[in-house]
């Protein structure tokens, strides 16, 4: 397989973790598998503990009802999207962890462990939201290397640059005005509204404001370089507005 294609499904790997973390209960379903690992967990028993957490109450005072209510809900909503992900397997009726997780994938430690259990859930809905999206992922890389606040224009030709894998002067304006729509219309609120970046949309300046949970491996490619390099084609780009390494 080609640099180019292990990276894209490297990337789309990340996006489907994301997406499938943007949900409380997805999250709290992955959490109760982790602390059975590596053995698994029955399905039953499962639904009861998730009954259980969910309503904020004891197993034992779970009814056969709410126990079954819930193993319809991992059935057919919950376990699917975690599973697709590749968050979750199932070996007849048990669910574990995949193998190659508990090996060696730490990057969504974060999101399980009892010190993010006094965040708003839909805090943490909201950042995994906004990183579940790879524009948005090398959004926030390019930012990640600067200073100081740059603008949306020079921001829109350095990822559409990392898109081509291409440097800035490359890019047509053309492509550059789309990317830059994107930016302003759909991917820059979101990101902002997760506070991983401050966004002014008067100045149309952009800045990366770090956030405690997100790691490096979320937005870098999975060697350990930088998901994107970009030429400097604007004063907010040059050489002492950038910083290294990645500071999240």
């Amino acid at each position: 397989m080609s640099n180019s294609a292990s990276s894209g499904s490297a990337a789309a790997g990340h996006t489907d973790r994301f997406a499938a973390l943007a949900d409380a209960r997805r999250r709290t379903l992955l959490r109760l598998v982790h602390e059975r690992s590596p053995d698994g967990i029955g399905k039953d028993d499962l639904a009861a503990e998730f009954a259980a957490v969910t309503a904020d109450t004891r197993r034992h005072d779970v009814s056969a009802d709410d126990q079954q209510r819930a193993l319809a809900e991992l059935h057919h909503k919950l376990l699917p999207r975690l599973m697709d992900a590749g968050l979750l397997e199932t070996d007849d009726d048990v669910v574990r962890v995949p193998d190659e997780q508990l090996l060696d994938d730490t990057v969504f430690a974060e999101a399980l462990s009892g010190s993010n259990r006094d965040l708003e859930a839909t805090t943490l809905d909201a950042l995994f939201e906004a990183l579940a999206d790879e524009r948005r992922r090398r959004t926030l890389a390019i930012l990640g290397d600067r200073y100081q606040p740059v603008t949306t224009a020079a921001l829109a030709r350095a990822v559409a640059a990392a898109e081509a894998d291409a440097v800035g002067h490359e890019v047509t304006q053309d492509r550059v005005d789309e990317v830059r729509t994107a930016l302003v219309h759909v991917h820059l609120p979101l990101l902002h509204e997760a506070t991983l970046i401050g966004y002014d949309d008067e100045s149309g300046r952009v800045s990366y404001e770090g956030h405690p949970r997100v790691r490096t491996e979320w937005v870098r490619s999975t060697d350990g370089t930088p998901a994107i390099e970009t030429a400097s084609t604007d004063a907010d780009a040059a050489p002492d507005a950038r910083r290294s390494p990645f500071p999240l």
